[in-house]
């Protein structure tokens, strides 16, 4: 045209992350977006106003900032922007990185159909939240052509696919996945290895979670071997650490420095027991974060499991509406047995020796409603550690602690 061409400012609605069905609980409704460098969640927390810490928050008097009616990001540097849930995204790629993004909660209508029976009737409605591309006015001088190309995907948050896209336009999509930082590597490692036990060996991916836990547990064999036996000896110690404690009460600094000299000459170490379980935290924090995403696991039975994604409800206990999961109380059960079996730390207060033994019900409370792919690994793992314990304690010391007198304490002298 010979005239100039004004254009308003423009939103391009990338879609609405909603809840995967009427008993997905929202957890992982959300938008993602990627700025070049990190990418930014916005999710429910960003749009509450409630929440433990605000009701603390206003018994103490702290103003609390009102929730947000619409999250707005972004400057020029929005390289992709996704809805997404549990399973799958919607996401929008401009070809040259867009100007900003913005996120609105919106409430969802109520589930119909054979859904609606699975929600109660007197419930807050769900909610979702749009996500949409924003671009500035400008105005075209007579002649001037302006494109601006946006590439969509559509689909489930399959790693080797959104891998694949991301080596395509060199964008990081598949931080979708929610694999980014420390933990995030743990979890694509494991999601690789359980695919292809499932793809090569043609195991079930029950059973692939299962091979994936004893080969674990075989590379830290060694580790918590030698861990065991580390404590065995503690306890085997135990006398002549009393007794040194006892000598020396009154003096907390050459207390601690005796004890030390005492645990480096019969080589020993308190944090012996403790290594082994911290190296595989990571572990454990990769398999929470994979089995969160790991569309593979949806719909994977494994014995009385009908979905690997989600607890293993059998029933509803009667006259109540809370669901009966078996595999977390087998859970439950082989994390007492093996804390029964591991010894408490020397010089630990009886009361909290009594409250680490009962620690894993916290556990139990915490991952009663969580897939059923997570409990399945703990509890193969604690079985493991259960069997490796036994054996270990069965084992004849290969090296014993040297024998070092009971100190007895000084005599008080007489008036």
């Amino acid at each position: 045209s010979s005239r100039p061409l004004v254009l308003s400012a423009q939103e391009w609605v990338v879609g609405t992350a909603t809840p995967m069905d009427a008993q997905d609980k929202g957890t992982s409704v959300g938008v993602l977006w990627y700025n070049g460098a990190k990418t930014d969640e916005v999710g429910a927390s960003q749009f509450s106003s409630g929440g433990f810490f605000s009701c603390v928050g206003g018994l103490l008097g702290v103003r609390q900032p009102p929730p947000l009616v619409e999250y707005r990001a972004g400057a020029g540097n929005v390289v992709w922007v996704a809805a997404h849930n549990q399973f799958f995204t919607l996401a929008a790629m401009p070809q040259q990185p867009g100007n900003q993004i913005v996120v609105r909660k919106i409430t969802l209508p109520r589930p119909g159909g054979e859904e609606a029976r699975l929600v109660p009737t007197n419930g807050p409605p769900p909610e979702g939240f749009e996500a949409a591309l924003v671009y500035p006015g400008q105005t075209l001088a007579p002649s001037q052509t302006f494109t601006n190309q946006i590439y969509l995907f559509a689909g489930p948050k399959e790693y080797q696919t959104l891998a694949g896209i991301a080596g395509r336009f060199n964008n990081n999509i598949d931080l979708v996945m929610g694999y980014g930082g420390f933990f995030g590597f743990f979890a694509k490692a494991l999601l690789l290895a359980m695919n292809w036990l499932h793809n090569a060996l043609l195991l079930p991916y029950g059973w692939a979670i299962i091979a994936i836990t004893v080969i674990i547990k075989v590379i830290f064999w060694p580790l918590t071997q030698a861990s065991t036996r580390s404590m065995k000896r503690m306890q085997a110690l135990q006398p002549q650490m009393a007794a040194i404690k006892e000598k020396y009460k009154d003096d907390a600094v050459k207390m601690n420095k005796k004890t030390m000299e005492f645990m480096k000459e019969n080589k020993v170490s308190p944090l012996g027991g403790c290594l082994p379980m911290l190296l595989q935290i990571p572990v454990f924090f990769g398999f929470y974060s994979m089995i969160q995403s790991a569309i593979e696991l949806r719909g994977a039975h494994f014995l009385w499991v009908a979905d690997l994604s989600k607890p293993d409800t059998l029933f509803t206990i009667p006259g109540t509406s809370f669901p009966f999961n078996l595999l977390p109380l087998i859970m439950g059960v082989t994390m007492l047995w093996q804390a029964r079996l591991t010894p408490p730390s020397p010089g630990m207060d009886p009361m909290q020796a009594k409250m680490m033994r009962y620690m894993p019900l916290m556990f139990l409370v915490f991952l009663y409603n969580f897939s059923a792919g997570l409990a399945l690994y703990w509890t193969v793992q604690n079985l493991l550690t259960i069997a490796q314990t036994k054996l270990t304690r069965m084992a004849p010391e290969t090296a014993a602690p040297a024998k070092v007198p009971v100190l007895t304490p000084p005599q008080k002298k007489k008036k």
